[in-house]
C-alpha cells in the first residue's frame, strides 16, 4: 500500500470526520436533486452550487495534512515530504471532475460547447478549491473565515454571483481554463517548496474541530499572546493603570472574602482586555463595521440576526466555575463571581452591539443608493428595537456552556439551534392574531423573557456551583 492511500485512510478513520462526511455527502445530494430540477425547469446559477460545496469542503480536507505538517516526526517519514500536495490534488481534482460532469446536462448547449463548458467547471472549482486550501494554509486560525459563508448566502441573492459564476462557467470556457491552470501550476509549486516544513514544523496551528477544542484553544492564544509579545514587548502586558485599578479594589477588601474573590476574578478575565491602546479597541469596531453595512443592503429582515450572533461569541467563556485544583475558592464564592462575569459579559456585548446599531443609523443618512445588475438597493439601518437581544443571548448560550462544559461540539450544536429558533418565534408571535387583534412585542414582553432567561441562568448556576463536582482533572 503506497503512502498516499495510508493519509487517505484519515478521511474515514477520523471518527470526527465522520460526521463532516455526512454532512458534505447530505449536501452535495441537495445540490445534486437541484441541478436536475434546473435542467427540468431552466433555472440559472443553480449549476454554480458545487462552487461553495468545493470551497467549504477544502477548508476541512487540507486541515489533515497541515496535522501532519506540524509535527516534526513526520519528517522523519521517508517519502513524506510530497505527501499533502499529492493528497490534496489526488482529492480536488476528483472532486472537481465529478462536478463538472453536471455540465453535461447543461440545457441548450452543443456537443463541443458541453465538452469546453465541462473542462470550464473543473478549472473553476478547482480554483475554488485552492482558496479555501490557501486559507487554511495563510490564516493559523483559519476557521473564523467560516463565519463568512453566511455572508456569502445572503449576498448571493441580490448580487446574482451564481448567475454570474456559471455564465462565465459557459460563455468563457477558455478564459477560466487558463485561470485554473495557473492557480494549479502555483498550488503545485507552492506544495512541493523544500523549505514548507520551516514554516509549519512545530508550529501551533488550528486543526478541523479544534475551534471546540476549550484546552487547544486555550494553548492557541497563549501562543498568539506570546508571539504579540515577542513582536511588540510589553503590548499584551496588563498596564499599569488597569493593574492599580483592580489591585487597590482586591487589597482593600478582607482576605479570603467575596468581595476580594469577585474583584480577582473580573481582573482575571478582563484585565489584558482593559489594557489596551485605544487603537487596539477602534481597529477590531472598523473591522466588523463593514459587515453590517453590508448586511444592511440585503433585503428583508435577514440582517437583524447579527443582534443574536453574540451568543456565539460568549458560549465557550470561561466563568471560572470549573478548575483542576479544588483550592481556587469555594462554591459561594465562585457561584456570586461566575454570575457578576455573566452580567458584565452581557452589559458588554449589549453595549458593542447597540453601538453598531446606531453607527448604521447615522450611516443611513449618507450611504448611496447601490445599482447592481440592474437592482437597485438601499441601505436600511439595524432594527434598534431588538438591541435587547444581545443580553437576552448571553444568559442563554451561558447556561448551555455550563451544563455541557466537557462537550464543545454538543454546546455548539445546541446554541446553533435556539440561535435559529428564536428569530422564527419572534416572528411568529408577532403574526398571531387574538380577536382580530395582532400581538406585539413590547416593553412588558422583553422584560418578561429577559428574566426569564437569566432565572434560568441563575438556578443553574446555583445548582451547579452548589451541589455538583466544580474540579476535574486536566487531560
Amino acid at each position: 500500500m503506497s503512502i498516499l492511500w495510508v493519509n487517505l485512510k484519515h478521511l474515514y478513520q477520523k471518527r470526527s470526520f465522520w460526521f463532516l462526511g455526512l454532512f458534505f455527502g447530505s449536501v452535495a445530494f441537495g445540490v445534486a436533486v437541484a441541478i436536475t430540477e434546473a435542467v427540468a425547469k431552466n433555472k440559472q446559477g443553480v449549476f454554480s452550487a458545487p462552487v461553495l460545496w468545493m470551497l467549504l469542503v477544502s477548508t476541512f480536507i487540507a486541515t489533515l495534512p497541515i496535522d501532519v505538517l506540524t509535527k516534526p516526526f513526520s519528517y522523519c517519514l521517508p517519502g513524506h515530504r510530497n505527501i499533502p500536495r499529492k493528497f490534496l490534488f489526488f482529492i480536488g481534482l476528483v472532486l472537481s471532475f465529478l462536478w463538472s460532469l453536471s455540465f453535461l446536462f447543461y440545457p441548450d448547449l452543443n456537443f463541443v460547447k458541453t465538452i469546453m463548458a465541462c473542462l470550464s467547471a473543473f478549472s473553476t472549482f478547482t480554483v475554488f478549491y485552492w482558496l479555501g486550501a490557501w486559507c487554511v494554509y495563510k490564516f493559523k486560525n483559519w476557521s473564523i473565515l467560516i463565519a463568512l459563508l453566511p455572508l456569502l448566502i445572503l449576498g448571493d441573492k441580490p448580487l446574482n454571483m451564481s448567475v454570474f459564476i456559471e455564465h462565465t462557467i459557459v460563455e468563457s470556457p477558455l478564459s477560466m481554463i487558463l485561470l485554473g491552470g495557473l492557480v494549479n501550476f502555483l498550488a503545485w509549486s507552492y506544495l512541493g517548496k523544500s523549505n514548507l516544513a520551516r514554516r509549519y514544523c512545530g508550529v501551533m496551528w488550528m486543526g478541523a474541530f479544534d475551534v471546540w477544542n476549550k484546552e487547544k484553544l486555550f494553548k492557541f492564544q497563549q501562543t498568539r499572546l506570546a508571539e504579540k509579545d515577542k513582536k511588540k514587548p510589553n503590548s499584551m502586558r496588563i498596564s499599569s493603570g488597569v493593574e492599580g485599578f483592580f489591585v487597590f479594589r482586591i487589597s482593600r477588601a478582607e482576605t479570603g472574602s467575596l468581595r476580594q474573590y469577585i474583584w480577582g476574578s473580573l481582573y482575571k478575565s478582563f484585565g489584558i482586555t482593559l489594557s489596551q491602546q485605544w487603537w487596539g479597541w477602534i481597529l477590531p469596531f472598523t473591522i466588523i463595521l463593514p459587515i453590517p453595512c453590508f448586511l444592511c443592503y440585503i433585503p428583508g429582515d435577514g440582517k437583524n440576526f447579527m443582534f443574536f450572533m453574540p451568543g456565539m461569541m460568549v458560549v465557550l467563556m470561561n466563568l471560572w466555575v470549573y478548575s483542576s485544583l479544588s483550592v481556587s475558592g469555594g462554591r459561594r464564592q465562585r457561584f456570586w463571581s461566575a454570575l457578576t462575569l455573566a452580567v458584565t459579559t452581557g452589559i458588554f456585548i449589549t453595549v458593542v452591539v447597540v453601538l453598531l446599531a446606531m453607527s448604521t443609523q447615522l450611516l443611513a443618512r449618507i450611504m448611496p443608493q447601490l445599482t447592481v445588475g440592474g437592482q437597485e438597493f438601499t441601505f436600511n439601518a439595524l432594527n434598534m428595537n431588538l438591541s435587547f437581544a444581545p443580553f437576552l443571548m448571553a444568559p442563554v448560550a451561558l447556561t448551555i456552556g455550563l451544563i455541557f462544559h466537557k462537550k464543545p461540539i454538543l454546546t455548539m450544536m445546541l446554541l446553533v439551534m435556539v440561535l435559529f429558533q428564536i428569530p422564527f418565534a419572534l416572528y411568529f408571535v408577532g403574526k398571531l392574531t387574538i380577536t382580530s387583534w395582532p400581538v406585539q412585542i413590547g416593553p412588558v414582553h422583553v422584560m418578561i423573557m429577559l428574566l426569564c432567561s437569566w432565572a434560568v441562568f441563575i438556578v443553574v448556576l446555583r445548582y451547579i456551583s452548589m451541589r455538583c463536582c466544580l474540579v476535574s482533572q486536566g487531560r
